[in-house]
């Protein structure tokens, strides 16, 4: 499933939802969040780090999975908006590596 819009300004990435084979920068913001929340959910060690190249595959896909399990919600490994929820609101940068703050804020504000 992949959809999205030109771009964020015009219409938030929130508004779609994304599965294996999505493309796009939707789909970068989704793994740079991923990548912090794997940090913070141990996650990271079973499915990441995952590759901020803006296609959904089974890194990816793997990261969701482990997130929805941690946030409670159902496991299906798409970003909807159950999914989009726990992104954008357990989102959180921890540690000291600069460019994943980087990557992480520039998805916050670009998807949520």
């Amino acid at each position: 499933m992949t959809a999205g819009p030109a771009s964020a300004a015009t219409a938030p990435c929130r508004q779609y939802s994304y599965g294996y084979g999505g493309t796009g920068n939707c789909v970068k913001a989704i793994q740079g969040i991923a990548n912090v929340l794997s940090i913070t959910n141990a996650a990271r060690s079973e499915a990441g780090p995952v590759a901020r190249d803006g296609r959904f595959g089974s890194q990816t896909q793997a990261a969701i999975i482990k997130i929805q399990r941690a946030a409670g919600i159902a496991v299906d490994g798409y970003v909807g908006p159950q999914t989009w929820r726990a992104l954008c609101y357990y989102g959180a940068f921890w540690g000291h590596d600069m460019q994943a703050k980087a990557d992480y804020r520039w998805a916050k504000s670009y998807a949520c």
